[in-house]
């Protein structure tokens, strides 16, 4: 058969006029236009509906706020018809806040209807009064509102703003070296604080007229302190603040302190948004929303808490259900049972015998686990803990709580959208952050501000203008505190915080160093080394070490000779040296098994072996005592100044071997470098730090008499 033949294509006329083209097209034109007027018509058909029920839902909540609540039945039939029509309002341009949450407060905070309709119509009037207009002296509104130009960014990146650095001294805090940037286009009342007159009159009444939220005034008001006066101001000034000599009697003060300035900063912050929600809703024609309106960030968590251990969670989170509810928390803190279960308890047993420092058990009594994080929500009724971060406030976590967080969900879009518009990022006991692991802490601050991946939940309209630009970073305030100021600290607080209304930290002098516990009156000397830079003074005190230092320590009569080594780094090194030189030698670091570190000790007490090799961080957590040491050279001076004068103290007579036949043979060398003179200021004191630090010798001998 023959295939039948395929039908032509139908050929277009390409010869087609160009007026029948343009009528072809006008007649397009005309049927999109009469497309356009018919959804003209059902829009404004649709607007004149919700026009309508809105002047319904205006006309009844004037008529029930007139009526003032005269007559029981009445209130509870109002409200229930107002609750009724609200809900069926729909508002596309408000952003729900925490409606879902109050919504399960009303579930699980309340049993009886009555009841519960009646205190509902209580605190909508509360409410209703709290939302007021942001006062003009308002920290708050001061700080965030203010519109930062970017060309004065980069001089706040590069730290090369004209910068004024007064110091003032007050009672309690002592002397503040201040940082403030001068920007030229800020407004005068908050470039400046007149602290001295400020500070004259500090008083309880003070924090009201700072702007302290009414339900935290009521509560912080009956413990305040002369030193949370003074941290509170600063603090509510958004400054960052570093404070690196706390005591260990002052933790719990600071701690209730910055608890209550983040709870305030987070009432206000949730009382702007309610307000313009309130506002927004009253207007439901507005297409576009003013900038005043923009009150939000790119996430929803503005704090984030990092800290050491669980212990410490416990005591911030029960700060905040004293300083919102008082005694009454426990009904108001949504899963608190939970949280105490798992965040108290699974304390150290301490030796009585030989009891460990006071130190070591006020740092490890409680809940010491370094792997948490929790969120936290504040609603109109309730403080919810285990919140989604997402969905949270506050962050409450420790540094590889996060971490690992972070890593678990990598492979999810926005793993740490969340850490976006961190408003107050609070660092205590950073000192602890070493001992664990300052790499997960550098993690975390570096995944602060960066450009989320998701903006699923997110109103732009609602956003603020420098949140948008990427500036969140110079409106942040850090707030730093440990006891004890170290190089990684100072370089933190230097590096890694660019708040444009600046800097405040605590720099009192140390007036005795931890030098004045030592009861050995062995000498004890200091060996300067020279160094041209810091990067290589890593290399430079291994050198100094292997050609100046070692060769003599080898000789039979520095026999029992400990190498303290603080830095793990140098630790390995030191390791790898001594295994390639053949030197006869123990080891004892914090991967040590138990069983290999019974060993050296007996090694090292009975003279089997010639040097002992520990690491600080092993005699940070462990706080053994090291029997026999008749020679101690310390690689660099210890990172927590309380351990200098432990270590030399084990070289008392009832440490040592009466049978190694060494008798009086007994040295103490410190190797530093003028870079450390920050370890310095804390086991000599300031003075005598200085001293040796303007000093043309290199060897220094200090003598206990």
């Amino acid at each position: 058969m023959r295939p039948k033949n395929k039908p032509k294509a139908k050929v277009r006329n390409a010869n087609l006029s160009k007026a029948h083209k343009n009528l072809k097209f006008k007649r397009k034109a005309k049927e999109m236009m009469e497309q356009h007027r018919k959804q003209a018509l059902l829009e404004k058909s649709y607007r004149e509906k919700e026009e309508t029920k809105l002047d319904d839902t205006e006309g009844k909540i004037l008529e029930f706020i007139r009526e003032e609540y005269k007559d029981d039945n009445e209130e509870e039939n109002i409200f229930g018809e107002l609750m009724d029509t609200l809900s069926t309002n729909d508002n596309r341009y408000v952003r729900a806040y925490d409606l879902s949450d109050e919504v399960s407060d009303e579930k699980s905070l309340v049993t009886d209807e009555k009841h519960k309709i009646k205190e509902d119509i209580v605190e909508e009037s509360t409410e209703v009064e709290e939302l007021e207009p942001v006062k003009s002296d308002d920290t708050f509104a001061l700080h965030f509102d203010f519109d930062l130009p970017l060309e004065k960014v980069d001089n706040l990146w590069s730290q090369q703003a004209l910068i004024k650095k007064p110091i003032f001294t007050w009672p309690q805090l002592g002397i503040l070296r201040t940082q403030i940037p001068q920007l030229e286009c800020q407004d005068e009342a908050t470039n400046s604080l007149d602290w001295n007159s400020s500070i004259k009159r500090l008083n309880a009444d003070s924090l009201r007229r700072m702007g302290v939220r009414a339900t935290i005034l009521d509560n912080i008001s009956k413990e305040i302190t002369p030193l949370q006066l003074e941290v509170f101001q600063i603090l509510n000034n958004y400054r960052d603040f570093c404070y690196p000599s706390v005591s260990k009697d002052k933790v719990n003060e600071l701690r209730f302190c910055y608890t209550a300035h983040v709870l305030n900063h987070m009432l206000k912050t949730r009382n702007r948004i309610l307000k313009h929600n309130m506002k927004l809703t009253s207007t439901p024609n507005m297409i576009t929303i003013p900038d005043s309106y923009r009150d939000q960030g790119l996430a929803r968590p503005k704090v984030l808490i990092i800290l050491p251990f669980r212990k410490c969670a416990y005591q911030t989170v029960t700060n905040m259900g004293r300083l919102l509810y008082g005694k009454n928390m426990d009904g108001k803190i949504m899963n608190y049972a939970r949280f105490t279960e798992e965040y108290t308890g699974d304390s150290l047993s301490f030796p009585k015998t030989k009891p460990k420092s006071d130190d070591y058990v006020e740092t490890f009594k409680g809940n010491i686990d370094d792997n948490f994080k929790i969120g936290i929500s504040i609603t109109k009724k309730s403080l919810k803990l285990y919140t989604d971060f997402n969905a949270s406030d506050i962050i409450v976590a420790s540094p590889l709580g996060l971490r690992l967080g972070m890593a678990s969900n990598n492979n999810e879009a926005g793993a740490f959208d969340f850490l976006n518009s961190i408003e107050i990022l609070i660092l205590d006991k950073t000192e602890m952050f070493l001992a664990q692991n300052w790499e997960n802490l550098l993690h975390v601050i570096d995944h602060l501000h960066l450009q989320p991946q998701s903006l699923s939940s997110v109103n732009l309209q609602r956003v603020r203008p420098w949140c948008l630009n990427g500036l969140c970073r110079f409106y942040r305030q850090t707030i730093v505190l440990s006891s004890h100021e170290l190089p990684e600290i100072r370089s933190l607080f230097s590096n890694k915080c660019f708040n444009y209304s600046g800097k405040v930290s605590v720099s009192n002098p140390i007036l005795q160093g931890d030098i004045n516990n030592v009861f050995v009156t062995t000498p004890q000397i200091f060996h300067l080394m020279d160094t041209t830079s810091l990067d290589s003074v890593f290399d430079a005190r291994f050198r100094y070490f292997v050609k100046e230092i070692l060769p003599r320590y080898r000789k039979p009569s520095f026999a029992h000779c400990m190498i303290y080594v603080p830095s793990y780094f140098d630790y390995v090194r030191l390791r790898n040296y001594l295994k390639a030189e053949s030197i006869n030698f123990a080891q004892i670091c914090e991967y040590t098994k138990r069983e290999k570190v019974a060993r050296a000790r007996d090694m090292f007490y009975h003279s089997g072996v010639h040097f002992l090799l520990y690491s600080e961080r092993y005699h940070f957590y462990q706080r053994t005592r090291i029997k026999g040491i008749r020679h101690l050279i310390m690689y660099q001076p210890p990172m927590w100044p309380q351990l200098y004068s432990e270590m030399v103290n084990m070289m008392n007579d009832s440490n040592q071997n009466a049978a190694d036949g060494l008798d009086d043979s007994m040295s103490i060398t410190v190797l530093y470098t003028k870079y450390d003179i920050i370890q310095l200021n804390a086991i000599l004191g300031t003075e005598s730090a200085a001293e040796m630090q303007n000093s043309n010798k290199t060897i220094h001998c200090f003598t206990i008499k």
